[in-house]
Formats: C-alpha cells, structure tokens, sequence
C-alpha cells in the first residue's frame, strides 16, 4: 500500500510540474497576456480575410500580428505557438527566410508538431538552393524516440524525475527494507544514464548557432567586409552554420549546394562552402 501512495505521488508531481511550467508560460503577465490576445485577434483576422480573397485586408493584418508578436518576444515572452504563427504570418507577407526562421524556433519548443515540419518542407520545396543535409533515418528516430520527440525542456524534467525517482528507491532500501526495489534501481539508473547522455547531445546541438538567409540574395565572401571577394551566393532561406562573428559579420558554414569552383590549391569541400555574410542579412535561429 505505501509502495501504491509512493508511486501516486510521483505521478501526480510530475504532473504539476508541467502544469506549473505551461501557466507560468501562460500567464507571464497581464500586458504580456493582453498583447498575446491581441496578436491572436489580428492573426486570425488576416487568416479570414486571406481566406475571404481580400489580400489588402490580409496583408495589413498580418503585419499587425507580426509586430505584437515580435514583441512579446523582445520582452522575453517565449511560446513555440507564438513562433509557429510567426512563421505562418511571414509567409502570407511573402517573406520565406524569416518564416523558415519562425518554424525553425518553433520546432525545438514543439518538436512533435507535424504542422510545422509540413510548412518548413513546403517551403523549401520552392527554394532556389538545394540543400545537401540528409534526412534522418526513419528507424533512427523510432529507436531513438525521446530525442525527437520531446524538447530540451521535457527531457530535462524527466531527467530530474528519474534521478529522484533512483534516490527514493536506494533510500527505500537502506531505510524500509523493501527489498524488491533492487530491480527498480537498475532500471532508474539505466535511464538516467540514457536521459544524462540525451541531454548533453540536446544541450550541445542548441550551443550551436543556426541562421537562414533572409535577404533575397547574399553574397558570401572570402573575409569580413566588402572589400573582400565573394566566393558564391546563396538565396533567401538557405539555412547555415554560425562559426564565428567579427564586427556586423558572421563567418558561416551553409548548407546547400553552391557553385563549383576551380581550385588549383586543392580546398575541401567544406572549406568551399564557409565564408562571411552580413549580419544583417541572417536571422538567427
């Protein structure tokens, strides 16, 4: 019967955790809650008259909802619908790189929204750049499911519940004699082990800054300035690697197919394809 009350108890906390995160996301703030209402309002004005033809309409609407929501985000409000609406207000105003951008952000607050993911494959079916990351493989992500499918924030949680959850059964042990925990323990390490890794592969995947294209055509050159050569252009929406930033300039990694050039020093292909690029010109993802 304690070992039921135990086990409840577990369940309903970790319950009110996620609870407690979503309200506190929610409810910020009553300015911040009456923007996000308002930025909704507008969002879903621009949908109706999109729908109803009236482009005009549509289009003021939606830069209406763009502002509001920008700033919620600017007072540090953060909420992956938020993103996900962005994204989609973007491209209705016929600006893909920074609704890429907008999806981009959304999908590692929801990465089990297949809505997102659908817009972003949309989108880039229509790029002019082809991109040469490979999808990741289908029974990778069925073995490896936790990883894509819950978000930094989950993951973390989970972790923090499993290692309690291992210190109340070795506790449970030493204390009550309940010996049939032995298995428990194995059990709670092994996943802890496996969350601790998972977290660490998530943390450092975020510490790496990603930006898409959001001017009509970039230029990327050989140093950080405009003095210097270009070596290839890239388009609106082709997605790159930050490495490095100098003055207003980011030295990039990208990810799509580039012009090949003839290079009698004999360069890796992954050398051809950095260079730097304007900062104003990448959004940061």
């Amino acid at each position: 019967m304690r070992s039921k009350n135990i086990l409840i108890i577990f369940i309903l906390s970790f319950v009110f955790l996620f609870q407690g995160n979503y309200l506190t996301e929610a409810f910020a703030g009553d300015s911040a809650a009456d923007t996000f209402f308002r930025a909704n309002k507008e969002y879903s004005a621009g949908q109706k008259a999109m729908a109803g033809r009236k482009q005009e309409d549509a289009v003021q609407e939606f830069e209406q909802a763009v502002s509001l929501y920008e700033q919620l985000i600017e007072s540090g409000f953060i909420n992956g619908q938020i993103y996900y609406n962005l994204g989609n207000a973007y491209y209705r105003l016929g600006m893909p790189g920074k609704a890429i951008m907008y999806y981009r952000r959304a999908e590692k607050l929801l990465p089990r929204d297949a809505d997102i993911k659908a817009n972003i494959n949309l989108l880039k079916h229509d790029f002019v750049d082809r991109e040469t990351i490979g999808q990741t493989p289908e029974i990778l992500k069925v073995a490896c499911f936790w990883y894509f499918y819950l978000n930094q924030g989950e993951i973390t949680a989970i972790t923090i519940y499993i290692y309690l959850a291992l210190i109340a059964s070795i506790l449970s042990i030493i204390f009550l004699r309940l010996q049939w925990l032995k298995k428990m323990i194995i059990i709670f390490a092994s996943c802890f082990l496996v969350l601790v890794i998972t977290l660490g592969i998530k943390a450092y995947n975020h510490s790496v800054e990603m930006g898409v294209v959001i001017a009509d055509e970039s230029k990327i050159r050989y140093g950080p300035g405009e003095e210097f050569e270009p070596r290839f252009k890239i388009h609106e929406g082709a997605e790159v690697r930050i490495e490095e930033k100098k003055d207003k300039w980011y030295k990039v990694y990208v990810y799509v197919d580039v012009e090949e050039v003839h290079d009698d020093e004999g360069k890796k292909e992954a050398e051809f394809k950095t260079g730097w690029i304007p900062e104003s010109e990448v959004g940061k993802i």
